[in-house]
C-alpha cells in the first residue's frame, strides 16, 4: 500500500519525539555520557525505519555492504544527538543562568536504549503498513555487478529444452529403509485429477480452467514443481537470480485444484480488504484465481476480460516510496506463460 497517511503521521511523530528526547536531555543537563546511548538508540530507530532497504539489499545479494555501513550510521546519529543535546543544554544554561551537569545515572543508559527499542518496534509496524518497495534505494545497491566469479552471488544455469507437462513437476523420491536406492513415488494427496474432479473445481470457481493447466492437474493435483523460472527479456541466458522471475516462489508449489481461490480471498487471510490502509486490493481481484503464492508474490489467472484468462505475476506487498504498486507482468494466456518457463540448475 506504500506510504499512507497513517505511516506518514507515524514517521513524522516518531521523528519529532526522538528530536524532543535529545533536546530534553540537554535541557535537563544530563551527563554527557548519555550521548553514546542516545546514539545507539537513534541508530536502532534509523535502521528499523529503513527495513525496506535492508530487504532489497538481502534480495540483491549485497547485504554485507549494509552491515559494513553500520559504524558510519552510528557516527552520524551520534553527531546528530550531540548537536541536539548541546542546543538543549545551551538553552537551559541561557534561561537558568547557570550550569549544573547531573552525574551519570543508570537511567541515562536505560532511557535512551528503551526509546530506541520502542522506535524499532514502531519501525516494524510502519514497515508492515507500507509494504515493500521495488525502487528508490541507494545507487550503489543497483549498480550492475557483471563479475561471474563473484562468490557472493548465487548463480544459475538455464537448461536447454522446453518445459513440458511431463517435466513440470518435481520428481518425488523416497528412501526405503535398509536400501540405498531411491524409489520414485507420488503422494496420494497429489495424484492426478479425474474429469469429475476437474468439473467440480471449475464449478466451484465458476470459471473454466485453461487446457494446459487442466493437463497439469490430470497428471498431478498441484504440489511441488521442478525448479522453474522465467528469464527476463534482457537476459534470455540468465546466470543470476536477479535476471529471472520465480513465478512459483521459493516454495515451488502449484496450488491444488480444490484449494484454488481468488486474490481477494487470499487478501482476506491477513487484512480487511474493505479497509484501504490495511490492504492493497488490485482492480478485479475477485476475478483473479491464485495459482501460486509465496508471501504476497502471486501468480494468478485473470478472468476480467472476455475469452481465455491471461496470466499475471506480481508482489502485492511491494510499492515504491510514492505508493505505486508493483508492476504486473502479463502473459496473454496460460499457454504463453507455460512456453516462457525454463528449467534451471543452481550452480
Amino acid at each position: 500500500m506504500g506510504v499512507s497517511t497513517l505511516s506518514a503521521v507515524l514517521r513524522i511523530s516518531l521523528g519529532i519525539a526522538l528530536v524532543g528526547f535529545a533536546l530534553a536531555a540537554g535541557l535537563w543537563q544530563r551527563s554527557p555520557w548519555i550521548l553514546p546511548f542516545m546514539g545507539a538508540g537513534f541508530t536502532a530507530a534509523y535502521l528499523f525505519g529503513q527495513l525496506r532497504h535492508w530487504r532489497v539489499a538481502r534480495n540483491s545479494g549485497k547485504l554485507k555492504r549494509y552491515w559494513l555501513q553500520l559504524p558510519a550510521d552510528f557516527t552520524v546519529q551520534l553527531i546528530l544527538v550531540s548537536v541536539l543535546y548541546l542546543v538543549g543544554f545551551g538553552l537551559s544554561a541561557l534561561f537558568s543562568g547557570g550550569v549544573s551537569v547531573a552525574p551519570f545515572a543508570p537511567g541515562d543508559a536505560i532511557w535512551p536504549l528503551g526509546a530506541g527499542a520502542a522506535a524499532s518496534i514502531l519501525g516494524l509496524y510502519i514497515d508492515r503498513v507500507e509494504g515493500k518497495p521495488s525502487s528508490f534505494f541507494p545507487a550503489w545497491m543497483t549498480s550492475k555487478d557483471d563479475d561471474p566469479d563473484d562468490p557472493d552471488r548465487e548463480q544459475i544455469r538455464i537448461l536447454p529444452g522446453r518445459v513440458s507437462v511431463d517435466s513440470f513437476y518435481a520428481v518425488q523420491v523416497a528412501e526405503p529403509a535398509g536400501e540405498g536406492q531411491g524409489v520414485e513415488v507420488q503422494p496420494v494427496s497429489h495424484r492426478g485429477l479425474s474429469e469429475d474432479d476437474i468439473t467440480r473445481a471449475e464449478a466451484r470457481l465458476g470459471r473454466a480452467l485453461p487446457d494446459t493447466l487442466i493437463d497439469l492437474y490430470r497428471r498431478q493435483n498441484g504440489g511441488q514443481v521442478a525448479p522453474l523460472c522465467v528469464p527476463l527479456p534482457e537476459h534470455p541466458q540468465a546466470t543470476r537470480y536477479d535476471q529471472v522471475m520465480m513465478p512459483f516462489g521459493s516454495y515451488n508449489d502449484l496450488v491444488p485444484a480444490e484449494h484454488l481461490r481468488t486474490v481477494l480471498e487470499t487478501i482476506g487471510d491477513y487484512a480487511d480488504p474493505d479497509v484501504p490502509d490495511e490492504a492493497y486490493v488490485p482492480d478485479g481481484a475477485a476475478a483473479m484465481v491464485v495459482l501460486a503464492q509465496w508471501y504476497r508474490e502471486t501468480l494468478f489467472l485473470d478472468y476480467n476480460q472476455p475469452g481465455a484468462p491471461r496470466v499475471g505475476y506480481t508482489d502485492l506487498d511491494r510499492f515504491d516510496l510514492e505508493g505505486r504498486p508493483d508492476e504486473i507482468t502479463w502473459w496473454p494466456d496460460f499457454e504463453a506463460f507455460f512456453a516462457a518457463l525454463r528449467h534451471y540448475d543452481q550452480v
